[in-house]
């Protein structure tokens, strides 16, 4: 049993916690800014090294902050947010698998290991990869706070779009073209925050709202809203601005090989009304990939 117990606990810090599925969702955006700020050097991929590891620490915060400071994920079962299958950081506190402290020390072991690359690139590359990197660990208690304030979206959106494109933009150059970061950023910014969000948030929603929990994703449910055509909708506008970044040549065209994702997309979120749980997690793991092609497909087309 003990054995067991360990092996539990050895996974929720190395994996549960730290969430490293969505790795590909801010990892991509990181190095698409490497790509916008003169090209892939080893010393962009420490930048993209930096903001998985910011990225790992917030995951792990969000747990202990969800718990100990929000209480969201406290409670029964029903009383508390429900645990998805892609993620399952929302109960192991609560299911007694690691304790508050045990998921705080987690979160301070990624940010300092967050730390050296950032320090090293500021060092030799420039100082504004540290201001991004502070704002990226920082916007886990931020995002904590803004599920009760209606920006909750905003800041989510804010941590996996422009801040990660800028983190692989500064650690590539000092003087990037930042501005068209933020601008190349917005696809990121909507597919995790207005989109995954909203996703995420389904299963959550009436015991959350009991909480007092304040933003759109929640709205969506509590107004009886189409969560198919919700999510649809944010879906067909990425689509397009990307194609709008491709016109202005931000993008290449090559980029587009990311629309791929397009039917598999709109037909997982169809089915989702037959069997949420199985095709939410389809959605994701397709949404998972868009990113990912957009970037090989900039890369390959910028070469």
């Amino acid at each position: 049993m003990n054995g067991r117990n360990n092996m539990k606990k050895i996974k929720a810090h190395l994996w549960t916690m730290p969430r490293w599925f969505a790795a590909p969702l801010f990892g991509a955006p990181a190095v698409l800014g490497a790509l916008l700020a003169g090209g892939l050097t080893w010393r962009s991929w420490l930048g993209v090294i930096g903001t998985l590891l910011i990225m790992a620490g917030g995951h792990s915060f969000n747990s202990f902050l969800d718990y100990s400071w929000t209480g969201l994920d406290k409670g029964a079962p029903g009383e508390r947010s429900a645990e998805k299958d892609y993620a399952g950081g929302q109960s192991i506190i609560a299911a007694g698998v690691v304790s508050p402290a045990e998921v705080a020390v987690n979160a301070l072991a990624w940010y300092a290991l967050a730390l050296i690359p950032l320090i090293y690139l500021a060092v030799n590359v420039g100082w504004g990869i540290i201001v991004v990197g502070l704002l990226g660990m920082l916007a886990t208690f931020a995002y904590a706070k803004s599920k009760f304030n209606w920006t909750h979206e905003a800041v989510l959106g804010t941590a996996s779009g422009p801040l990660a494109v800028l983190g692989g933009m500064f650690a590539t150059t000092g003087s990037p073209p930042w501005v068209a970061g933020l601008v190349v950023s917005v696809p990121s910014f909507i597919l995790i925050s207005f989109v995954g969000l909203a996703l995420d948030e389904w299963p959550d929603a009436e015991a959350n709202l009991k909480k007092g929990v304040r933003s759109i994703a929640y709205k969506v449910w509590q107004n009886g809203v189409s969560l198919e055509w919700y999510l649809s909708s944010w879906l067909l506008f990425i689509y397009l601005y990307q194609v709008f970044l491709i016109a202005i040549g931000l993008l290449a065209p090559l980029s587009a090989i990311s629309f791929f994702t397009w039917p598999f997309l709109m037909s997982f979120v169809v089915m989702m009304k037959q069997d949420f749980r199985k095709w939410a997690g389809m959605v994701v793991l397709t949404g998972v990939t868009y990113p990912v092609l957009l970037v090989i497909g900039q890369f390959i087309g910028t070469r």
